[in-house]
């Protein structure tokens, strides 16, 4: 294992890879992954997962499992820093303007929903929810629809929260405010 308390920005592998790598993460990081929510960078640890050599991965502990994310350059396997704070302004206006018109097909809506996550942004997350309360202000949603809006409005407001620094149901109170502006 690497010392990870004290790695700098760029770091000589000697024995997992021959280059040096940027690392974007350190130990202790709040980080969000795209299917897995908030996490913490636990560790830095050099590993042979696919039978393809030493590679460095972050292990990164969520709430009820634990994963390792391959360090590349740009980031890849879904993992992004915490919003930060000075971007929650942009997010609200985001949230206060008028839905987006989805698809009047059940499957081309779906795929453009499940598109939109799989980027794995906050933006993502603000526009599905957005858009999917101006549907179900049109329509009742379907069951695909309903998991989804709840497990992007839990995700939106678990990060939100941690952001702003106010509690889960100011937040989720703050959310719906931006919701019912932008009807």
């Amino acid at each position: 294992m690497i010392n990870e308390g004290l790695l700098p920005s760029r770091v000589p592998v000697p024995v997992c890879q021959q280059e040096d790598v940027k690392m974007n993460f350190k130990k202790g990081d709040r980080v969000v992954h795209k299917k897995f929510g908030l996490g913490t960078v636990v560790s830095i640890e050099c590993m042979n997962l696919s039978g393809n050599g030493q590679r460095l991965f972050y292990r990164v502990d969520f709430f009820k499992t634990t994963v390792w994310v391959p360090v590349v350059n740009p980031p890849e396997g879904g993992l992004r820093s915490i919003t930060p704070k000075s971007h929650l302004n942009r997010y609200r206006a985001l949230l206060k303007s008028s839905p987006v018109s989805l698809d009047g097909d059940f499957n081309q809506r779906r795929s453009e929903l499940v598109k939109r996550m799989d980027m794995g942004t906050f933006q993502g997350l603000c526009e599905v929810i957005r858009d999917l309360n101006g549907l179900n202000a049109e329509k009742p949603l379907n069951q695909f629809e309903k998991k989804l809006l709840k497990l992007t409005r839990e995700a939106l407001v678990i990060e939100w929260s941690l952001t702003s620094g106010v509690s889960q149901s100011e937040t989720l109170e703050e959310i719906d405010g931006c919701l019912e502006h932008g009807k």
